[in-house]
């Protein structure tokens, strides 16, 4: 780990020069090979992500989950969405400059809010075969159903949970991680909440990993020789209470940057990695997350109208995934650890998978 000196001094330099420093550190194609020759591990262009947990065990067996820095997508059920608005009761000031945009151009509000919406192309089966592990799932109560959202509904949850499930059954040898939160609803009650509960662990039971052990008591073969290979957190407390197949949601430490700057995020991020790595221990309860997102912002929606400015999260997202490797190359290149679970949006059109192999090559 690091000193507090180090972090006091690479935290000035990071945030005042970035690009200088980065240049210190540039991406090397051979990273792979050049972190630790001695040790056999798949050349990267032989792994393949449906199954690389499985193809790297003889080099992470013997690790706990801890240990991994896991890929993930944000907002990762937010792949199709509908026409119908998600119940939101908090509101929400880029939602408000949607409908306002939308009426300025005459046209109908789900041609506005869908392009910022959509945070993936891939269902959530694709993405865990493209090697994702770790899946952001917002939850709402539309009166009927648990269905996903991100400003509009999506599919039933339990149609994400389903996917994810036939997954797992065949790939016997992956884990996943899935956080379930932003619960929303106009008028939710405990009942709603218990059948959330309920549907999740009857989809997923017995492959649950229960919250009576930690992150840090079994090993990644041990939970996959025990068939307990899917974590589940549930943001509300008190409906998992006397529950512990399911964790709860403080199990998941959250940090975004809440930006539309690539500059600005990275700065964050560089703040949350030195913090990560400075830790004199961490957690066995909790994974950390780093959020490699780029926000819209209230003047990024109203600025969409202009030529060369971004017209979609999808545009945000090439934006900021193009600054990944830059970024992952200078923390690996220092020994340091990324987070354990990394999120991104549009994950097929990132190089997230590379990094996640060099991470653990490290």
């Amino acid at each position: 780990m690091i000193t507090d000196l180090s972090i006091l001094t690479l935290s000035l330099l990071l945030l005042i020069n970035y690009p200088q420093y980065t240049s210190l550190y540039p991406v090397q194609e051979n990273i792979l090979i050049d972190l630790r020759q001695n040790q056999t591990f798949p050349s990267p262009t032989s792994i393949n992500t449906s199954i690389w947990m499985q193809q790297l065990l003889p080099n992470i067996s013997h690790l706990h989950l801890f240990n991994l820095t896991l890929p993930g997508t944000h907002d990762g059920a937010s792949f199709t969405l509908t026409s119908a608005l998600s119940p939101d009761p908090t509101g929400s000031p880029v939602l408000d400059a949607l409908v306002k945009l939308a009426e300025k151009l005459g046209i109908p509000l789900q041609d506005v809010i869908t392009p910022w919406a959509l945070a993936q192309s891939r269902n959530l089966y694709e993405q865990a075969e493209d090697g994702m592990r770790y899946f952001d799932i917002r939850a709402a109560y539309n009166g009927t159903d648990w269905c996903s959202y991100h400003f509009e509904l999506g599919l039933p949850i339990n149609t994400h949970l389903n996917a994810l499930n036939s997954f797992l059954l065949l790939h016997p040898n992956e884990i996943i991680v899935i956080e379930v939160s932003h619960l929303a609803s106009a008028n939710l009650t405990q009942k709603n909440l218990n059948e959330l509960r309920d549907m999740i662990i009857k989809i997923f039971n017995p492959m649950l990993y229960s919250r009576i052990n930690d992150f840090n008591s079994t090993t990644i073969g041990d939970m996959i020789s025990t068939n307990q290979r899917v974590i589940v957190t549930l943001s509300d407390d008190a409906t998992i209470e006397n529950y512990t197949q399911l964790w709860y949601g403080s199990s998941m430490i959250n940090s975004y940057a809440n930006t539309d700057s690539l500059d600005q995020m990275i700065s964050y991020n560089w703040q949350q990695v030195l913090q990560f790595n400075s830790l004199p221990s961490l957690p066995t309860n909790a994974l950390y997350k780093l959020s490699w997102t780029l926000t819209p912002q209230v003047s990024t929606i109203f600025d969409s109208i202009l030529p060369d400015k971004p017209k979609s999260l999808k545009n945000l997202a090439d934006i900021g995934n193009s600054g990944l490797s830059g970024f992952a190359s200078t923390v690996l290149q220092k020994r340091w650890r990324l987070c354990q679970l990394l999120l991104i949006d549009f994950q097929e059109r990132s190089e997230i998978m590379q990094w996640i192999f060099a991470s653990i090559h490290q």
